[in-house]
């Protein structure tokens, strides 16, 4: 047992020289120089086979002026004295690798040294303004026989006043959109109790933070955020910032890394402008463009003309020139490059022209009543819209003003004047083509024509037409004779043939229709005939005495009348003219008297135009 202890002097005193107990070696050293050799040569091998002291810490640390810092520390003991290993063990640092408790620079408390009965020296100084650019040892002391100055390794300490670098991964960023992607930011955490604070701009995404260690036993603070590449996010810079805070009181510092991403995306944003602007003539020349967002770049433009669901290729390039008209329709494009196609909305130019196509309604529509009430309405296409109508009554060559505004209320009648209207806009003046109202009304206007016409001889031919004015058409004809108040049916039709007599009886007619009867005037025919029905009348009448004057007077009927009357005498055979006119005075004489009554006899026989007496 006291040649155990003896050697586990000999070997601590010379793992861990101290000042005051050299003496202790020296002499043992001497007394027992030749038969202790080989004891203590057998003694360090039998400890570097059970364990030896070792330390193990980052090689150096940049420290941000005026902040904490955090130096990652693990150690190792000769297992013989891991049992001295316990709560009064202490932590110590120095800048040189020689040094105790009492010359220790830093002396820091349990509450930021690691656990060192875990062998963990991870100690943490919350003002690193209180260390040095140096490189700094740990010492470590326990109230036993553990006490020993770790000069295997030390730490590099660089005090910086601009805040690490970040990194950030990917470091360049080259994706499709629709990609799902993950950027990844970290930064050096020298103080593991006040990591930086990491924020992303913009921010795309949900993100992500740990404190990760490095293989050296430093650590980092990584964010990761993830989103979906979009157009929007190609060419827009993606940066990362992290924020140091420092425990002197000093304003934070702030450290950033960034990138710019290049995504790939079929054309967004497609337009089609027109040039010139604005609205413009029909029958006018305009430039179409079609403009897109995309990358790669556009390596085909399209252009399309849509008729409702049709839609027709009508070119390719960037513009496109074309001559508007009023039936233009409405133009899009295409646009093309690796990635995919793009389609932009559709557009109508602005072409403007003077009214087209007026027309006129009539409400209600179709036939209506004689003396009805109707309403006109003006319409037409005109760009732009039409700012006055006016309404004009055509009678043959001349028309009159009527009214204005789109519609026009008026009361018909049968008479078939036609009606149209203007419109007018800034651009010109159109017409509409006349309209005729369909009026209904029953027949007016009955009229009865003879054929021949003019007089005719008795027991002549003649044709009967009767005509009116009728909407809708007279359906029914009929003919009737008038004989005073009597009136007989003798006829139907458009026409109709009789024989006249000289009996000077009157015609008319009726026409008829859905509306109603009309009837016509009555017509007497100019029958001509030769003189009938002759007689001598004599006044006075009844005997006369001889020798006292009488007048004769000749009657008859005759169409066209009598032109001349002439008279006579008669002697037997003989014949003889005695005068002319419509009477005649003579003397009654017995003679006469013969005369008159041979006259008389003869005029009951005779019914020419002489009057024998």
């Amino acid at each position: 047992m006291k040649l155990v202890r003896i050697l586990n002097i000999i070997f601590v005193e010379e793992k861990v020289p101290q000042e005051k107990d050299s003496f202790k070696l020296h002499f043992f050293a001497t007394k027992m120089a030749a038969t202790l050799t080989f004891l203590l040569i057998s003694s360090l091998l039998q400890g570097a086979l059970c364990g030896t002291f070792n330390v193990s810490m980052p090689q150096n640390i940049n420290v941000l002026r005026g902040s904490c810092v955090t130096i990652p520390c693990s150690f190792d003991v000769d297992s013989r004295f891991e049992k001295y290993l316990d709560d009064t063990c202490k932590a110590y640092w120095n800048d040189s690798p020689s040094f105790t408790s009492e010359n220790a620079k830093l002396k820091p408390t349990k509450e930021i040294t690691g656990d060192l009965t875990k062998k963990d020296c991870t100690t943490t100084f919350n003002n690193a303004s209180l260390l040095q650019r140096s490189k700094y040892y740990f010492r470590l002391e326990c109230d036993n026989a553990l006490k020993y100055s770790f000069k295997q390794a030390g730490v590099d300490i660089s005090l910086i006043d601009d805040p690490p670098s970040l990194t950030l991964t990917p470091s360049t960023l080259e994706v499709k959109e629709g990609t799902s992607v993950s950027l990844t930011c970290s930064a050096p955490a020298p103080c593991w109790s006040h990591p930086p604070a990491l924020t992303w701009s913009p921010n795309l995404g949900q993100s992500q933070e740990t404190l990760q260690e490095n293989q050296d036993k430093t650590k980092v603070k990584t964010s990761v955020m993830s989103f979906t590449a979009s157009h929007l996010h190609h060419g827009n810079k993606i940066s990362c910032t992290a924020v140091y805070q420092k425990q002197d009181g000093s304003p934070d510092v702030t450290a950033e890394t960034s990138l710019t991403p290049d995504i790939s995306y079929s054309p967004k944003n497609i337009t089609v402008s027109v040039s010139p602007s604005g609205p413009v003539p029909e029958n006018s020349n305009v430039s179409l463009t079609c403009s897109s967002n995309a990358n790669p770049a556009v390596r085909n433009y399209t252009w399309y003309r849509a008729d409702g669901d049709q839609e027709t290729f009508i070119g390719t390039g960037t513009s496109l020139n074309i001559q508007v008209s009023r039936d233009t329709q409405s133009f899009f494009c295409n646009a093309e490059n690796e990635i995919g196609v793009g389609r932009s909305s559709s557009i109508q130019i602005d072409v403007q022209y003077s009214p087209k196509n007026i027309t006129v309604s009539v409400s209600p529509s179709g036939p209506v009543p004689e003396n009805s009430n109707v309403s006109l309405t003006c319409s037409s296409n005109a760009n732009p819209a039409v700012r006055n109508y006016t309404w004009y009554r055509a009678d043959g060559d001349h028309e009159s003003l009527i009214g204005t505004g789109t519609s026009l209320n008026i009361k018909v009648s049968r008479d078939r004047r036609t009606f149209f209207c203007n419109a007018e806009n800034e651009i010109g003046v159109g017409r509409s083509s006349s309209i005729q109202i369909d009026v209904q009304y029953s027949p007016k206007n009955i009229t009865v024509s003879v054929s021949p016409s003019g007089p005719v001889p008795e027991n002549s031919n003649v044709s009967l037409t009767c005509s009116s004015n009728a909407n809708p058409a007279v359906r029914n004809y009929t003919w009737y004779r008038a004989d005073g108040d009597q009136e007989t049916l003798i006829g139907t039709g458009t026409s109709l043939n009789i024989q006249v007599l000289r009996n000077r009886w009157t015609f008319f007619c009726k026409a008829e229709n859905e509306i109603g009867v009309g009837r016509s005037s009555s017509i007497q025919i100019d029958v001509q005939y030769s003189p009938k029905n002759i007689t001598v009348s004599v006044s006075p009448s009844g005997p006369v005495p001889e020798n006292s004057n009488v007048s004769l007077t000749c009657s008859s009927n005759a169409n066209p009348a009598v032109r001349n009357y002439t008279w006579y005498r008669a002697d037997g055979d003989q014949e003889t003219l005695i005068g002319t006119g419509t009477s005649l005075n003579t003397v009654a004489s017995k003679f006469i008297r013969v005369f008159f009554f041979f006259f008389f006899a003869r005029l009951k026989t005779r019914l020419d135009l002489h009057v024998l007496i």
